[in-house]
C-alpha cells in the first residue's frame, strides 16, 4: 500500500502541472490603478514643495484615488504606468482623476505609449480651435535663491515674456528644489490650449470655463458619470485610444499602451488665484480584468 500510495502521489502531482499547463498558466491578480510613477517633472508652481507637489505627493497617485498631485505652471508632467497593457475596447479605456468642478477646469493633455519612447497626443475638442498653439515651448528661469518664495520669470518661443509671480498665502519656494539634475532652467513643449479663465463680475469671482472632452483635470460633461459598468469611474476624465494622434495631427490606431503621460496644457494667471495647474489624482485602467 504504500508503495501504491507513493505512485498515486507522483501521478496526481504529474497530472497537476500537466493540467496547469493545458490549461494555461492563471495570470496573478491585476490591479486598475496606477502602479508605478515613471517620471514626476512639474513646473514652478504655487502648490510645488508642499504636500500637492513633491515626489511623495506623487507616489500618493500609486494604487488608488487617496492623493492629488500638482504639475505646476504649463508643461509640467507625470508620467505613469499600470501593472498590465491598457487595451484598446470599445469605448472609454482608462479614466484619469482630477480635482476639476464646475467653474473650476485646470485642463491637462494627455499622451499614450506603449513603450515609452514613442508617444502619442491623445486628440481633445480644442484641436481645431484658432488660439490652440500646436507647437508651443516654453522656458522658465531659476529664481536666485529657492529657499524661499520668489517669482519665477519664463519665456516663449513666441517672444513672450512672464512672471509666476508670489501669492502671499505661499511661503515655499515655486521652483521644483527636489529635482535631481538641479537645472538652471527648465523647459517644456507641446499643445497649448486657449486661456479658459474670466472673472466673473456677480458672483465676484474667477470662473475657468471647461473645454468639451479630450483633457485630464477639466469639468467635461461626462465627469460625474461611469465607464465600464465600474462604479470607482465616477467622477473622472475618459479617455479612448482611438483619439491617438501623432505630431503631425494623424491619426494612429493603437492596439494597447503601457505608460500615460499628463502635461498642464494651459499658461495663464488668474490674480489671486496664481497660475493655472492641472491635478492629477489617481488613473484607472478599464483592462485589469480582462
Amino acid at each position: 500500500m504504500k508503495h501504491h500510495s507513493i505512485i498515486l502521489g507522483i501521478a496526481v502531482a504529474l497530472c497537476t502541472t500537466a493540467c496547469d499547463k493545458d490549461l494555461g498558466a492563471k495570470k496573478p491578480g491585476r490591479s486598475k490603478y496606477i502602479s508605478r510613477i515613471v517620471s514626476y517633472r512639474p513646473a514652478p508652481g504655487q502648490f510645488i514643495n508642499t504636500a500637492l507637489g513633491s515626489p511623495e505627493a506623487a507616489q500618493g497617485i500609486v494604487g488608488g484615488r487617496s492623493g492629488c498631485l500638482s504639475l505646476g505652471g504649463f508643461g509640467g508632467y507625470v508620467v505613469f504606468e499600470f501593472d498590465h497593457e491598457v487595451e484598446n475596447i470599445a469605448g472609454t479605456d482608462f479614466v484619469i482623476f482630477g480635482n476639476a468642478f464646475s467653474g473650476s477646469s485646470e485642463p491637462g493633455i494627455v499622451e499614450v505609449s506603449a513603450d515609452g519612447e514613442h508617444w502619442y497626443r491623445l486628440a481633445g475638442s480644442a484641436d481645431e480651435e484658432a488660439e490652440t498653439v500646436h507647437r508651443y515651448t516654453i522656458r522658465y528661469e531659476r529664481p536666485t535663491q529657492t529657499a524661499t518664495t520668489e517669482a519665477v520669470d519664463w519665456s516663449d518661443n513666441s517672444g513672450a515674456t512672464g512672471r509666476l509671480d508670489i501669492i502671499s498665502y505661499h511661503g515655499q519656494s515655486y521652483w521644483p528644489a527636489f529635482l535631481s539634475d538641479n537645472p538652471e532652467s527648465l523647459t517644456f513643449s507641446g499643445v497649448r490650449l486657449p486661456g479658459n479663465v474670466s472673472w466673473n463680475e456677480k458672483s465676484k469671482q474667477y470662473v475657468f470655463s471647461a473645454f468639451e472632452w479630450g483633457y485630464a483635470d477639466n469639468w467635461s460633461a461626462d465627469y460625474p458619470e461611469i465607464a465600464g459598468n465600474d462604479p470607482d469611474t465616477r467622477n473622472s476624465n475618459k479617455f479612448d485610444l482611438d483619439w491617438a494622434v501623432d505630431e503631425a495631427g494623424n491619426r494612429v490606431e493603437l492596439k494597447a499602451i503601457r505608460q500615460v503621460k499628463v502635461y498642464t496644457a494651459l499658461n495663464q494667471t488668474a490674480g489671486s488665484l496664481g497660475e493655472t495647474s492641472t491635478e492629477v489624482c489617481g488613473a484607472l485602467s478599464l483592462s485589469a480584468g480582462r
